[in-house]
């Protein structure tokens, strides 16, 4: 009686035993190791946007010669010349383009990565100076500045506020392209000779002054944005950009002078720094 005890209190204690070890069994590592899954913005990426630019401009007038310098804020000539104003202007337009990219994902909420875009646009922005123009009389001078394109290149650090939606900071190089025109109307006839240079207008004539330049200008760049996954590979993003150029200048000269023997009058028009606001939106295909 005493071995059928013994052998059923051994036989229970293994079992126990049994399913003790099983229930302390490890689970596998692969259990353990594997990452809770996400969207993955990592890789390259390319895209299209458009929106809208727009900023504000000043220009001074600076006389580069005797005669340039008695025509206006030296009051020479009859009528007596006067200063050019240096006048405000704002500058805007729509603009098209397109990006490419990286994003380095590098957990479940932050990336970091680069982007570089190219823009064509058709901002642009003209005023006109009102004065009086010694030996000749009240005129203007009219100027105007476009920017015909632009380009960034620039770095990229966001959190992803949800697995789909990142909002992220930027900044880095700009550069643009940027044309001026200058242009004195000859609103009637009249000379100034000083100094060995001289200008002369003719009522009904060609412009008294005209003047153009392009310029490569460069800068910095910085903004913000929001970009949204519409599907595992395409986003749509919306963003504002501040560009900050340099400040380009232009010469308007004489288009004819008093004699043979001086050389042409000329102003310079020295422009403000080129910077302005990008508002735009658009779409990216990651690969």
């Amino acid at each position: 009686m005493k071995k059928r005890i013994l052998c059923i209190v051994a036989l229970f204690a293994f079992g126990m035993t049994a399913a003790s070890a099983e229930e302390m069994t490890a689970p596998s590592s692969a259990f353990i190791t594997t990452k809770v899954a996400y969207l993955a913005w990592s890789g390259f990426y390319a895209g299209i946007n458009g929106g809208f630019a727009f900023g504000n401009s000043s220009i001074a007038y600076t006389p580069n010669d005797p005669a340039a310098q008695a025509g206006t804020c030296g009051g020479g000539g009859a009528p007596k010349g006067q200063c050019i104003p240096s006048p405000d202007f704002t500058r805007d337009g729509a603009l098209v383009g397109g990006q490419i990219g990286f994003n380095w994902q590098f957990n479940s909420h932050w990336l970091v990565g680069a982007e570089a875009d190219y823009q064509w646009s058709d901002f642009k922005g003209s005023v006109s100076s009102a004065f009086r123009l010694g030996g000749v009389g009240n005129t203007s001078m009219n100027a105007s500045q476009t920017v015909g394109s632009f380009g960034t290149v620039r770095a990229r650090a966001g959190a992803l506020v949800m697995e789909s939606l990142l909002l992220y900071g930027t900044g880095g190089l700009a550069f643009a392209q940027a044309s001026e025109n200058l242009a004195v109307p000859a609103v009637a006839t009249g000379a100034l000779n000083a100094g060995g240079y001289s200008y002369a207008c003719t009522a009904g004539g060609a412009s008294c002054f005209t003047g153009t330049s392009s310029n490569t200008l460069w800068g910095w760049s910085a903004g913000a944005g929001a970009e949204f996954a519409i599907t595992s590979n395409l986003t749509f993003k919306t963003e504002l950009l501040y560009l900050h150029l340099e400040a380009p200048s232009a010469k308007a000269a004489a288009t004819a002078t008093a004699s043979a023997v001086t050389a042409p009058a000329s102003f310079t028009a020295n422009f403000s720094p080129v910077y302005f606001a990008v508002v735009r939106g658009g779409l990216n295909l990651r690969f």
